[in-house]
C-alpha cells in the first residue's frame, strides 16, 4: 500500500526546497546587479573626475587638477595614470619626496601593463633628477633603457642627466652612440665641448697636464674648437710656459681666423712679457693678408698704431673697414676720434654728422619677447606666436 501521507509530505518538502533555491538565486542575481550598478556608477563618476582633471591640467590649473585626480583615485584605485599625474604635479610644485613616494609605491603593484610601468619610470626618473638624487635617476634611466630596448629618447634624457652631473666623459661616450648614425659637424662640435668641460674641471683641481690632454682631445674631435685652444694656452700661461702658449694661440688664429680676435689680448700680454711686443703687428698683418674681411683685426691694428703715435696708420686701418663695410658704425666712431686728435676737424665733423643722420634714419624696431619676431611697427597680438602685449622696442 502507498503511504499517501508520506508522499505528500515529501512533495511539500521538495517544493519548499525548490522555492528556497529559486529565492536564493534571485537574491544573488539582484545583489550582483546592485553591486555592478554601483561599480558602474563609481566608474562613471571617476571617469568624469579624471576628464575634469585633465582639462584643468591642459589649462595650466595644476592645483585644481590635483584635487580632481585625488578624487579620481578615491573612486577608482585602479586608475594608474591618475596616480602618476598626482606625483607629477607634486614634483612640479617642488614636493619631490612625496612625488617619489607615490611613484615608487606604484612600482610594486601587479595590475600594470608594460606601458604603464614605463610611464611610472619616466616620472620617477624626473623626480630623482629634480630632487638632485642623480644616482637614483641614473638607475631609473638604465631600467628604462632595458624596457624600451635602448630607445633614443631615453638616451637623450640620460645625456642631459650626465650634463647636469658634470660627468663629461660619460656624456661624450653617450652622445657618440646617439649620433653614430649621423656623425655631423654639429655633433662633433658638441662632443668637443664636452672634452673642454672635462679639461676645465681638471684644471680647476690644479691638474694642468691632465686638463691639457682633454683640451687636445677636444681639438682632435673638432679642429676648430676655439675654447680648447684658448684654455690650452691659458694652462700654459699659468705654468709660465709662454712659448708653448704662443704656439697654441698661433695655431688657433690659423685654424679659426674668424674668431682670432679672442686671442688678441692673450697675445699682447705674452709678447709684452717676452719683451717682443713689436711682433704683434706682424701677427695682425699676416692675419689680415689672408683674411682682409676681419674688422676686429683692423681695429686692433688701429689701436696699436695709435699707441705708437702713428695716427695716419690708425686712420688708414679704419678706412680699410669702410671699403668693404661703408655702414660700419664702429669704424666711423674710431675715425671721429682719430680725426679729432689729428686736428682734422672738418673730416671729424663730416663723419659725426653722418653717424647722427644714420641714427635718426634708422627705423624703430619692435621685437616680440616670446618668439623674437621683429617689426618696424608694434603689435599687441604677435602675428607669429599669437602672444598678447609681448612687443618691446
Amino acid at each position: 500500500m502507498i503511504d499517501f501521507t508520506s508522499l505528500l509530505s515529501a512533495l511539500e518538502s521538495y517544493a519548499i526546497y525548490i522555492v528556497l533555491v529559486i529565492a536564493l538565486l534571485l537574491s544573488s542575481v539582484l545583489l550582483i546587479r546592485y553591486f555592478l550598478r554601483r561599480a558602474n556608477t563609481s566608474s562613471r563618476d571617476s571617469s568624469i573626475e579624471y576628464t575634469a582633471a585633465l582639462n584643468y591640467l591642459l589649462n595650466g590649473e595644476k592645483q585644481e587638477a590635483l584635487e580632481k585626480f585625488k578624487e579620481t583615485v578615491k573612486k577608482d584605485t585602479g586608475n594608474i595614470n591618475a596616480y602618476i599625474r598626482i606625483g607629477d604635479i607634486l614634483r612640479d610644485q617642488g614636493e619631490y619626496l612625496r612625488a617619489i613616494k607615490i611613484h615608487r609605491s606604484l612600482m610594486i603593484r601587479n595590475d600594470m601593463n608594460k606601458l604603464e610601468r614605463i610611464e611610472i619610470l619616466k616620472s620617477l626618473f624626473k623626480d630623482y633628477r629634480d630632487a638632485g638624487r642623480f644616482n637614483s635617476a641614473l638607475k631609473a634611466s638604465e631600467e628604462l633603457l632595458e624596457m624600451t630596448r635602448n630607445q633614443d629618447w631615453v638616451k637623450r634624457d640620460q645625456l642631459e642627466l650626465y650634463e647636469e652631473m658634470e660627468d663629461w666623459d660619460k656624456a661624450f661616450d653617450l652622445r657618440k652612440k646617439i649620433s653614430s648614425a649621423n656623425n655631423s659637424q654639429d655633433q662633433n662640435r658638441l662632443m668637443a665641448l664636452y672634452k673642454v668641460e672635462a679639461g676645465l674641471k681638471l684644471t680647476r683641481r690644479d691638474s694642468e697636464h691632465d686638463g691639457r690632454l682633454k683640451f687636445r682631445e677636444a681639438i682632435k674631435t673638432d679642429k676648430n674648437c676655439a675654447p680648447a685652444f684658448l684654455y690650452l694656452s691659458d694652462s700654459y700661461i699659468r705654468e709660465n710656459r709662454l712659448t708653448d702658449a704662443l704656439t697654441e694661440l698661433r695655431r688657433f688664429i690659423s685654424n679659426v681666423p674668424n674668431l682670432a680676435y679672442l686671442a688678441f689680448d692673450r697675445l699682447k700680454d705674452i709678447l709684452y712679457q717676452k719683451g717682443n711686443f713689436g711682433e704683434i703687428e706682424s701677427i695682425y698683418q699676416s692675419l689680415l693678408k689672408s683674411n682682409p674681411e676681419l674688422d676686429e683685426a683692423w681695429f686692433a691694428l688701429a689701436d696699436l698704431y695709435e699707441r705708437k703715435g702713428d695716427m695716419r696708420g690708425a686712420i688708414d686701418s679704419c678706412k680699410r673697414v669702410l671699403e668693404t663695410k661703408p655702414d660700419s658704425v664702429l669704424a666711423k666712431q674710431y675715425l671721429v676720434n682719430y680725426y679729432a686728435k689729428t686736428n682734422e676737424i672738418d673730416d671729424a665733423l663730416r663723419i659725426a654728422l653722418d653717424l647722427i643722420d644714420t641714427s635718426l634714419s634708422e627705423e624703430k624696431k619692435f621685437v616680440c619677447e616670446i618668439c623674437g619676431f621683429n617689426s618696424n611697427k608694434p603689435y599687441w597680438h604677435c602675428p607669429q606666436c599669437k602672444a598678447w602685449n609681448s612687443y618691446v622696442s
